[in-house]
């Protein structure tokens, strides 16, 4: 994982499928806050493709990608503007 990343949690879908890891993903960040940095990691060979398509469906900004590893920020819109938030 680059060392330079700063994130607030971590998701680890390991050899599933990438429509696996996203199911389990969903129900995993649910509840989190908008505007979390999660580290999502993947050993799917389809990862690179599936996971930015997943960011732009859902609205989730993928802010950086090396396979196995993604870099999420969950739900960047809905943060208030002028938050400086936890992160």
């Amino acid at each position: 994982m680059p060392q330079h990343w700063v994130f607030d949690d971590e998701f680890d879908g390991g050899e599933e499928t990438c429509g696996r890891v996203i199911i389990n993903l969903h129900t995993y960040v649910r509840e989190m806050p908008p505007g979390t940095h999660i580290v999502l990691i993947s050993e799917d060979p389809a990862a690179p493709v599936e996971f930015p398509a997943w960011c732009r469906m859902t609205r989730n900004a993928l802010l950086d990608m090396a396979h196995p590893y993604y870099l999420v920020e969950l739900k960047p819109h809905l943060v208030p503007e002028g938050s400086l938030g936890d992160n």
